[in-house]
């Protein structure tokens, strides 16, 4: 608990603790980085813990977009902020002293349970919350570059997986490369000024390339079996119906295959009589 005084004394009655119940919210547990982690689950730590930060209404203004702080000097005081004055009222406002310590609050909870980056890359050393995810995805070797998106040519079925489960591989790989704002990557020598959406016709490749991954011979087959729906729906729309009949899908062409083995071997045996 904060006491706002004009003294900058900060007063910490109770600490803030994530996954603790803070107010009537009880957040889910936060848990800590892994010396490995996916894209996915990287991304599922993130957002747990910007939805446990924003919790404390102290922290609130630390997390929102293009916030920015300086990195802490001995030639820069409080990490470059400044009282805050009229027409902010007065039982509102804060100090540049309390601003900076409720910020190394915040960032310290992140370090706490970031503990494959050094402490110090976080609390003393960045200068936004951007800075401190580029520097974790560093770490693991799926920071967002141009070649990043090669990577998803790698993508292959692995042994016992789940089409579901691949699935899921494939498409979190291609949200992970979408363009964003201040991400350092250009487009036809042209900064990205907004955020990329995952568009209808992206989704659409994300399925077939997943059907592909699965049998190479599934597109072929769904566009004939899904054919009538196919003419007023698009392929991302019926994924939940053929994710249903895939076993099924597999199956006959399994059973094609089979037959055409039958009939070469038979054709190869006539041929040799």
């Amino acid at each position: 608990v904060i006491n706002n005084e004009k003294s900058d004394k900060i007063t910490t009655k109770t600490i803030f603790k994530l996954g603790t119940t803070v107010g009537n919210e009880c957040p889910p547990k936060q848990w800590c980085l892994s010396k490995r982690e996916t894209v996915n689950t990287y991304e599922n730590w993130r957002q747990n813990l910007l939805y446990c930060l924003s919790l404390d209404p102290s922290f609130a203004p630390y997390l929102g977009d293009g916030v920015i702080w300086t990195k802490k000097s001995r030639g820069i005081q409080n990490r470059g902020f400044v009282d805050d004055q009229p027409p902010i009222p007065e039982t509102q406002r804060k100090t540049a002293v309390q601003k900076a310590t409720i910020l190394e609050l915040m960032l310290g909870q992140i370090a706490n349970f970031c503990p494959v980056i050094s402490r110090n890359t976080i609390v003393r050393n960045s200068s936004s919350l951007n800075e401190i995810w580029n520097a974790i995805r560093l770490h693991y070797g799926f920071q967002s570059t141009g070649g990043h998106f090669i990577d998803i040519a790698e993508i292959h079925m692995e042994h016992e997986e789940r089409p579901e489960d691949l699935f899921q591989r494939l498409m979190a790989s291609v949200e992970d490369n979408l363009l964003r704002q201040g991400g350092g990557i250009t487009h036809h020598g042209r900064d990205v000024i907004e955020d990329e959406d995952l568009t209808p016709s992206l989704e659409n490749f994300v399925v077939l390339t997943w059907l592909r991954l699965i049998h190479v011979g599934l597109p072929r087959l769904v566009k004939q079996r899904y054919g009538t729906e196919l003419r007023g729906r698009t392929l991302s729309s019926l994924k939940p119906e053929i994710s249903q009949a895939l076993q099924s899908l597999l199956d006959e062409l399994q059973q094609t295959e089979e037959v055409r083995t039958m009939r070469s071997s038979t054709f190869n045996a006539s041929r040799s009589t």
